[in-house]
């Protein structure tokens, strides 16, 4: 029987590490072969791929943002394959299996709950014609009836499972997801992790082992998925110590985990003040800071705490930060959103992701949606449109604002301005990103993509309209930002360029002094002067621009300065060696 385990990932550089699972634990037992796809594929073209590979079953992974497409996937399928087999897994058909069942005859098993064992005994099963009856986590049909077994008691030793990484086949330029521990220690009720079991780890023999042929096998991203990768301080405290043993000088590689930050202890931010700069980056969810909020959707969190974990580790400069807040939880309204959102705004991570509730099935929350008058969409993903505490209106405009915090903040080419217009003109960022909010919806921004260097004029647009005053300045602030990210001697009409007598030559003379390169471009003191004016660009501003990105707004006055951008620093221009004064006369 040749059995092809698939999914429909979210982007092409994903993996899935529930199909390695799957296919590790059944060794070489059974014909078991790997493709994954994406969303972004037609259906047509799905169907085709999946039907060339001549399998007798086909198993899909399913999830929020591809159970639509697997079902009309499969209902096509079985018309041009009848006699083929469809089994489906994972968070999205874990819950209510039996009724979808019902609803697609063209589905023959699920299996829900943690897949490897119940998977390989169906297959056993499948191939001596035996009863399906006793395989634990398995919904089949008999005849014309939908049968549902007990569910399977969760594996207690995680390292039964073999390396789903033991082949790194179909893996390449793709993120790696990697997991250390299986369950949640919290039973927060917005999230599936509230319905399991207890923590339970894979021995650190085993995770030092994958880890070491990930790093050995030159993988760009390692992706942790364990809901709280510190629920153990110990364990993680060895892993990481493990990680920073084996980095090296020129070694390309990322590690991203989700932690708990209240959990972090002053041992563990101590060693985590030595990872090199990129190595680690943590993803922190929040979520809210109401503490009513908190209190009725179970969440343990010390937020005096968090937040000094989050200052310290953001003060080593080391690791990028993601933090996470939830809109609509119960009884967080508008008002008290605002606060959680300048709450973690202020703490300045990498990247402040604001995302909506999901009413995911078999959720606490989904459990309670009367209780807390949640209307939601009936498909996946479940987004919830409104709640007692925060009207449908309100969303829309914690959509527009979440748009313009990710077009302006997160993206990190309007840091200085953005900077400057709130600590100049708002009480708090929210009100900031909420007039640029309205902007940005007035002006019909929202309906079309667009260029970067178009929403450099847009935020000039912005500023004329809601700040008004000191305009000139912003405009040199605006210029700076734009030529942090990019070497551009051709700057846009918009922005005002200021010409300097003999320029070319004062330039080219600057690249020949070796005394000038020493002093202010010391990567660069190998190159020529000719490569050297391919990775620098200076450019004239109307006022000591260093003084006013640095806050200094006393006795600024007019007179052109010369800033010199070293464009050679792969990481960019946000540390401040790699922009300086200098003197081209």
């Amino acid at each position: 029987m040749k059995t092809l385990l698939t999914t429909l990932n979210a982007k092409f550089i994903h993996s899935s590490l529930a199909l390695r699972y799957l296919k590790a634990y059944c060794g070489d037992e059974f014909d078991i072969r790997i493709r994954e796809y994406t969303i972004n594929q037609h259906t047509d073209e799905l169907l085709g791929e999946i039907y060339r590979e001549g399998c007798d079953l086909v198993g899909f992974s399913c999830y929020i943002w591809n159970i639509g497409q697997t079902l009309e996937l499969i209902r096509l399928l079985k018309k041009v394959q009848p006699n083929i087999k469809v089994l489906l897994g994972g968070p999205e058909v874990s819950y209510d299996g039996y009724k979808l069942m019902e609803e697609y005859e063209e589905i023959d098993y699920i299996i829900f709950g943690e897949g490897e064992l119940s998977f390989k005994e169906l297959l056993g099963n499948l191939r001596v014609k035996k009863d399906l009856s006793k395989v634990d986590g398995l919904i089949y049909r008999k005849g014309s009836k939908v049968v549902e077994n007990k569910a399977r008691e969760v594996i207690c030793d995680l390292d039964i499972i073999p390396s789903p990484y033991e082949s790194l086949e179909g893996l390449d330029n793709k993120i790696i997801y990697f997991e250390s521990n299986r369950g949640c220690p919290f039973n927060c009720q917005y999230c599936l992790s509230s319905t399991l079991s207890s923590v339970r780890f894979f021995s650190l023999d085993r995770v030092k082992s994958d880890l070491l042929k990930l790093i050995e096998s030159g993988v760009k991203q390692v992706k942790f998925v364990d809901r709280t990768f510190n629920a153990n301080s110990n364990y993680a405290m060895e892993v990481f110590r493990f990680l920073l043993d084996q980095w090296s000088e020129g070694l390309d590689i990322n590690f991203h985990f989700e932690i708990t930050a209240d959990l972090m202890s002053k041992e563990m931010i101590e060693l985590l003040s030595k990872a090199p700069k990129g190595y680690f980056q943590f993803e922190i969810g929040v979520q809210s800071t109401n503490k009513e909020t908190l209190k009725l959707i179970d969440r343990r969190m010390d937020l005096k705490r968090l937040s000094k974990v989050v200052r310290d580790l953001n003060s080593y400069n080391n690791i990028h930060l993601h933090l996470d807040l939830i809109a609509a939880l119960p009884k967080e309204d508008y008002n008290t959103f605002k606060e959680s959102f300048n709450f973690v705004y202020d703490l300045k991570p990498g990247k402040l992701q604001l995302g909506f509730l999901k009413l995911l099935k078999g959720s606490g929350l989904r459990r309670r949606a009367n209780e807390y008058g949640y209307i939601w969409a009936a498909k996946p993903p479940y987004e919830v449109l409104e709640s007692n505490s925060l009207s449908y209106g309100e969303m829309l405009k914690l959509k527009m604002v979440e748009e313009v915090l990710e077009t302006f903040s997160n993206s990190h080419h309007f840091d200085y301005s953005i900077e400057y217009i709130k600590d100049n003109f708002y009480a708090t960022p929210f009100d900031l990103f909420e007039d640029l909010a309205k902007f940005w919806e007035e002006k019909g921004y929202y309906r079309y993509p667009h260029k970067l260097e178009s929403l450099y004029k847009y935020l000039q647009e912005f500023y004329r309209e809601y700040c008004v005053k000191e305009e000139d300045i912003f405009n040199e602030i605006l210029k700076f930002d734009y030529l942090l990210r990019r070497r551009k001697v051709d700057i846009p009409d918009f922005f005002n360029k200021y010409e300097v007598d003999d320029y070319k030559d004062k330039f080219n003379n600057f690249t020949r002094d070796k005394e000038m390169i020493d002093k202010y471009l010391p990567d660069l003191s190998g190159f020529s002067a000719r490569q050297i004016r391919r990775k620098i660009q200076i450019e004239s501003f109307k006022y000591d621009i260093l003084n006013v990105i640095d806050g200094s707004k006393e006795g600024i006055k007019e007179g052109l300065i010369a800033i010199l951008f070293n464009y050679s620093n792969k990481e960019g221009l946000f540390n401040k060696a790699n922009f300086s004064r200098i003197n081209l006369s």
